[in-house]
């Protein structure tokens, strides 16, 4: 299948036709329905478009490895514009059309997943992934159908304070984003920066988008910090403090987390404005695309990408965005493949309880070792800096956990 950047960012949510001739078995339907909301239009509509055909990608290699026992699946992905309400809607929907065989969600927020919790009882109950990282998702009791696919954002602060420590650092800025992300680790963090004897000098409160730079700058120039975490961005708002703080020539080492840890928006920042992102360093719970030695699932991807996405983005390079989407998509699967081996029967309660018995799990590329599910999600991650020269970000710790 060839697609030009046009029709592969037109048809995006399209990218989910059922592949494969249904298996007709007794008691089961014929195929299986995973549905799946993502921000093809609004203000994350590049981070939703390129990861929508990420999901086609995972239906085709899903069944060609013979689906769940056997029997097919289907991809259902419709578009929220991230706005958790349509998302809603959307999973209503998607139960009400296919009924028992729907048997997973793919959320695309927060936002999403806090309003949805509320729904996941009795008929109304699936397994549920998201882009999310929401520390308050990580608990079976409150939250029982819902994971993480990696570190809340409470581990990911863990991760990074761990090797500021590691490094000799000991005075911590953290400026984050006025929103439920943005201040999310915050009381975390001040105790696991408490724990390991660092001392936070500056918590600054910006705007997540158009915030006033040279006043945050100011602060933070003021402030005495030898690192800075960013917290509670996607786009826009951590490269401008970090090129402020270039101009005033701040010499801080600064930290990301996962949203602000794409390769794509470091390049383009890059060849807009200049090398300043030069030692710029983050956690990401994953190896990149691009690391895929000894990481066979990664070279199945690249097979499969080169195949069907010829031409596009997504040709020779997959998101840090789709990559988290793939390993949500793994894990589901892999918990929906361990109850039916089983002999149970595909409810969200048997499939929640198969997730939460994932252990030591291979899974083949995303870490560097075999993780386990733990509170719903798997706390594992290691910290790497960017390189405006090759373009690359490359580890500079090992892999971390929680």
């Amino acid at each position: 299948m060839t697609l030009n950047r046009r029709t592969f960012l037109a048809t995006g949510a399209a990218a989910t036709a059922a592949m494969g001739t249904p298996m007709i078995l007794k008691a089961q339907p014929a195929e299986y329905v995973l549905g799946a909301s993502l921000p093809l239009t609004g203000p994350f509509a590049t981070a939703g478009q390129l990861v929508a055909p990420a999901f086609a990608l995972a239906q085709k290699m899903f069944n060609d490895e013979g689906g769940i026992a056997g029997t097919p699946i289907r991809f259902v992905t419709e578009d929220s514009g991230y706005v958790p309400q349509s998302t809603l809607a959307n999973y209503q929907r998607v139960l009400a059309t296919e009924g028992k065989a729907c048997v997973g969600y793919f959320a695309d927020s927060t936002g999403a997943m806090k309003l949805i919790a509320p729904e996941l009882k009795g008929e109304n109950a699936r397994l549920m992934g998201s882009t999310s990282f929401a520390s308050e998702l990580a608990n079976p009791q409150t939250n029982p159908y819902q994971y993480i696919s990696g570190p809340t954002y409470q581990d990911q602060f863990d991760i990074l304070m761990q090797n500021i420590k590691a490094a000799g650092g000991s005075k911590i800025a953290i400026i984050y984003s006025n929103t439920e992300f943005g201040r999310d680790p915050l009381e975390h963090g001040r105790a696991t920066a408490e724990r390991l004897g660092l001392e936070i000098v500056l918590e600054e409160a910006t705007k997540p988008q158009g915030a006033d730079i040279p006043t945050h700058v100011t602060k933070l120039a003021q402030s005495g910090a030898e690192h800075c975490i960013l917290q509670g961005y996607v786009t826009g708002v951590w490269p401008q403090l970090i090129g402020g703080a270039r101009q005033f020539g701040l010499p801080i080492q600064f930290h990301g987390t996962f949203w602000g840890m794409e390769k794509l928006i470091a390049d383009r920042i890059t060849k807009e404005a200049g090398p300043f992102l030069a030692g710029y360093q983050g956690v990401m719970p994953y190896r990149y695309f691009y690391d895929r030695e000894n990481a066979p699932r990664y070279e199945q991807y690249a097979a499969l990408s080169k195949a069907m996405f010829a031409g596009t983005p997504l040709e020779n390079y997959m998101s840090t965005w789709a990559l988290q989407a793939m390993c949500g998509l793994e894990l589901a699967m892999k918990a929906l493949r361990d109850t039916a081996e089983a002999g149970k029967e595909l409810t969200a309660d048997n499939v929640a309880e198969s997730l939460s018995g994932i252990s030591d799990w291979d899974s083949g590329g995303f870490f560097g070792g075999p993780v386990s599910m733990n509170n719903n999600k798997i706390g594992t991650g290691r910290v790497y800096e960017y390189a405006p020269d090759t373009g690359l970000f490359t580890p500079v710790s090992d892999w971390l956990s929680t």
